[in-house]
């Protein structure tokens, strides 16, 4: 589905986004849109298959928040009138996920300003991919399979060697959630990582061999992490 700056395909089968896929233009960036913060269900597609409430919960533990793919900063950009309505398309449910409040925070949100920063100044512009990775274990809360680990692929011309390049990324939520009700975690060592896009490409069952081409770490087993604890710790060329 097309909105403004920005596209998400969605898994029938889960009610979630399989990615949402932004392109962003830096140099004609709007700063202060105001947010729209109105979540709704997008009428072209079964309702059915959309979680506005279903996967967040009723009750005052409010496990969940309705954690954005493609944030909401990056397609407002262009005219204002333009970047209002980008803004407001990216409060769409197909755009969201179940996101416990402190992992939609922190690396996740700095890594493409960071990119931004390194970015040929004369192309300042960025694709973002992001994603849940769906597994079929993934625990159960609210009677939804809510998911553990999320990908981000972005793409951009290296300001050092003015090449298309591309980098990727996994982030895990299961630190920040609770042991599910009769269950318990059978999960490996989760990272906050730089990981080959092959890596990504496997996990998720996604085609993204033209963006594994151009990858930094194209050369590296698709076992391969780079840990990172901040923004400035990415590997960004080869």
């Amino acid at each position: 589905m097309r909105y403004t700056h920005f596209s998400v395909r969605m898994s029938r089968s889960r009610a979630l986004p399989l990615y949402s896929a932004c392109n962003i233009d830096g140099s004609q960036s709007e700063r202060n849109v105001p947010r729209s913060d109105v979540w709704r269900r997008d009428p072209r597609i079964d309702p059915q298959v959309q979680n506005l409430r279903e996967a967040y919960g009723h009750d005052r533990q409010g496990l969940f928040s309705r954690g954005h793919m493609t944030r909401r900063e990056d397609p407002n950009w262009g005219t204002p009138e333009i970047a209002r309505q980008a803004d407001a398309d990216t409060f769409h449910i197909p755009n969201a996920a179940p996101q416990r409040q402190g992992f939609n925070a922190g690396i996740w949100l700095a890594l493409e300003d960071y990119v931004l920063d390194n970015t040929d100044r004369a192309n300042l512009k960025v694709a973002v991919i992001t994603g849940p990775m769906l597994s079929a274990q993934d625990p159960v809360y609210y009677n939804r399979r809510i998911p553990i680990a999320f990908w981000k692929i972005l793409a951009f011309v290296h300001a050092g060697t003015g090449e298309l390049t591309t980098i990727g990324y996994r982030r895990s939520q299961m630190d920040y959630l609770p042991r599910p009700a009769g269950g318990r975690f059978v999960f490996g060592d989760f990272r906050d990582s730089q990981v080959p896009i092959r890596a990504i490409e496997q996990e998720s069952g996604l085609d993204l061999a033209d963006y594994a081409a151009l990858d930094v770490m194209a050369g590296a087993s698709p076992d391969m992490e780079i840990a990172v604890g901040r923004a400035a710790d990415f590997y960004l060329s080869r």
